[in-house]
């Protein structure tokens, strides 16, 4: 037996995050940068962005690893209505932020594994999105609890080759590979070259699209319509997307998408001037964040959607789906797929109810607006 381990799961308490506890978050927060972590902190309030609130959906609850008077780890759930296969049911994204002192001390280490099993006991009906590739230590510890994992498509279309070349940060890891960036950004191969790998046939659709301050009845149309042509997801009507997407805040672009008359769907979308990022350095990113339409009018809204951000200016337009439909919607539209970190994990009480899973995984619509979100964009 692992005498440590055990003393450790023992020793430790999950409890709800209270006003009382933050200072001791603040006290781990410092521990973490003592002991050289940079990146990582654990949220400083109780209060979370999504609080929980009568008859609101969604709403997020942070949950704290106490080891007597300190907090050692902590995470979060993010509790949403969905629709699978035909049935509104209630599943919850998590556990988020799953972090520990194990960042910095490897004796906490049991701490992320144990996050995990306590998130399943509060709600079995759990899904991961994002995570930052397989190799990290949350997606390591939901495989080892047999959670069907599988890599989310990742699309992107370039709009200025010159500034794409210069920052994206994945390609120019070896001197070889910023010396092939180079050569194409200043001789102008690289613009040539996008052209002709993104082109596709004019946009024939005949869609029209509106910005919009909010999500109103046509939101609840939209929804009615749309709920049942997917096996799994998310509750998208007009209180659940203002909720999502307030209009208080100005980030988020509201895109409704008709044609002749008649709603199509509907896209949120992000504009978002780059400072030092990871992977894309100093670009001005569009990014299609969240989305929905009937499965073949999905072209229309990543057409309109494209359209709209290349009008506006950005280098570069991201997006990750799980919908096969709309995969096909963003390589029709001139999207290229590329190299993804973005991971999409079902708990063995989710995976049991869209069996068999490798027909589902394709019928499933998910998308950042279901996970971290726009957080990292």
């Amino acid at each position: 037996m692992n005498y440590g381990k055990y003393l450790m799961e023992n020793s430790l308490q999950i409890k709800p995050y209270t006003p009382e506890l933050e200072p001791l978050v603040k006290e781990f927060n410092v521990r973490l940068r003592q002991g050289g972590e940079t990146y990582w902190a654990f949220p400083e309030s109780h209060v979370p962005r999504l609080p929980k609130v009568a008859n609101e959906n969604p709403y997020q609850e942070f949950f704290l690893t106490c080891d007597g008077g300190a907090v050692r780890g902590g995470y979060l759930l993010t509790h949403s209505e969905f629709v699978v296969r035909g049935e509104t049911t209630r599943i919850a994204c998590g556990p988020q932020l799953n972090m520990s002192e194990a960042l910095v001390n490897r004796c906490y280490g049991i701490i992320g594994a144990l996050n995990v099993r306590d998130a399943v006991k509060r709600q079995p009906l759990l899904y991961g999105l994002g995570m930052g590739g397989f190799e990290q230590p949350q997606t390591k510890i939901l495989s080892s609890m047999r959670w069907p994992l599988r890599a989310v498509p990742f699309f992107f279309k370039v709009l200025n080759a010159p500034r794409f070349l210069a920052n994206i940060n994945y390609l120019r890891e070896t001197g070889g590979g910023r010396l092939m960036l180079d050569l194409g950004r200043y001789t102008g191969l690289g613009s040539m070259a996008a052209k002709v790998v993104q082109f596709r046939p004019g946009n024939r659709n005949g869609a029209t699209a509106e910005l919009c301050h909010e999500f109103d009845d046509w939101a609840d149309e939209n929804w009615a319509r749309c709920k049942r042509r997917y096996r799994l997801v998310a509750v998208r009507n007009k209180e659940t997307l203002n909720r999502l997407y307030p209009c208080k805040d100005s980030r988020f672009l509201r895109l409704r998408v008709s044609r002749g008359g008649r709603l199509l769907g509907w896209a949120v979308l992000l504009d978002t001037q780059m400072s030092g990022h990871k992977q894309f350095g100093h670009m001005r990113v569009g990014s299609i964040v969240d989305c929905l339409a009937e499965p073949e009018d999905a072209s229309a809204i990543v057409q309109s959607s494209s359209t709209l951000l290349e009008r506006r200016g950005v280098d570069l337009i991201v997006s990750n789906q799980t919908s096969s439909a709309w995969c096909r919607a963003f390589i029709a539209s001139g999207f290229v797929r590329g190299p993804t970190n973005f991971i999409q994990a079902l708990s063995p009480a989710l995976a049991s109810r869209l069996e068999p899973l490798p027909e589902s995984w394709g019928e499933m619509h998910l998308n950042r607006g279901d996970g971290d979100g726009p957080i990292h964009l």
